[in-house]
């Protein structure tokens, strides 16, 4: 099933709009402290890459937030019901610089993305998505690939209700790819069946970009104790996201194959985010 988040669809035009630019970078590029990292890191352009990207989601958090917060103020009994898309334009017009060729584009697809934030996931789409993640044999998390076959009984026949605190570990959930605080639509191709660890802990992350990459750069190798614990869940969930949860060689999902593994690109480097990247059990480098 084809379709297509708002958000989504926000953030594409808003890259569109403030393009990165091309390989051939100006000196005004060249003199930026961005490059400058990158090239002191060796980077070939991934910490620009990363940066960029952590940038633009920036920019679209804000302005949805900003349009949910208008939505919650204007949308009542007390204001007419056109006064909420008022203020949001009147938002975009006088507190940013988006040019006016763009800002009735961006007012429509704002418009969505509350909409989208608005509307619930009901038993009918949850069991729709265990039938079609049945059917396509990937009874998995999509996130870290953890079977959750077993738990699928469990998770349908509590349909909505809210399971005890002690059995959270145990749930199935329902997750949102493009999350849907960010303008993620409720509808199938939008949809993964994920456990409730990876569910609370990915959050409302768009991406890999979204999270604390800084923070992941571990001082231990892989043979340390205390490797598993210094790459922290919410890392693990970082490094998997740079692929869409897949494996960086084969492009296999961890909802088919499993849980994929970790691997350094450069090995005489150390275990941080732009140096590691996943794989599946046939291609983890040795």
């Amino acid at each position: 099933m084809n379709g297509a988040n708002p958000g989504q669809q926000l953030r594409d035009l808003l890259q569109k709009i403030y393009p990165l630019g091309s390989d051939a970078k100006t000196s005004l590029e060249q003199a930026s402290f961005v490059f400058k990292i990158d090239d002191a890191l060796i980077a070939e352009g991934n910490f620009v890459n990363l940066i960029y990207a952590s940038s633009i989601n920036y920019l679209l958090r804000r302005l949805i937030n900003t349009a949910d917060y208008l939505r919650r103020k204007y949308e009542s009994d007390t204001f007419p019901p056109e006064k909420f898309l008022i203020e949001l334009r009147r938002f975009i017009m006088e507190n940013t610089r988006i040019p006016n060729d763009y800002v009735e584009t961006v007012l429509v697809l704002l418009k969505l993305c509350v909409e989208a934030k608005k509307k619930k996931l009901k038993p009918p789409i949850k069991k729709r998505i265990f039938k079609n993640a049945q059917d396509n044999n990937e009874m998995r998390c999509y996130i870290c690939g953890k079977s959750i076959s077993n738990l699928e009984e469990i998770t349908i026949n509590r349909e909505c209700q809210d399971p005890p605190k002690s059995q959270n570990k145990e749930e199935v959930q329902v997750e949102h790819i493009w999350p849907r605080a960010m303008g993620g639509a409720t509808e199938d191709f939008n949809l993964k069946l994920s456990c409730s660890d990876c569910n609370q802990k990915k959050q409302n992350y768009i991406d890999a970009s979204d999270f604390h990459y800084e923070q992941i750069c571990l001082v231990c190798d892989q043979n340390d104790e205390s490797f598993s614990k210094e790459l922290k869940n919410e890392y693990k969930i970082a490094i998997w996201a740079k692929n869409n949860y897949r494996c960086s060689i084969c492009d296999k999902s961890a909802a088919s194959v499993g849980r994929l593994n970790f691997g350094r690109l450069n090995p005489d480097d150390s275990w941080h985010f732009l140096n590691i990247e996943a794989y599946c059990d046939e291609h983890t480098p040795e």
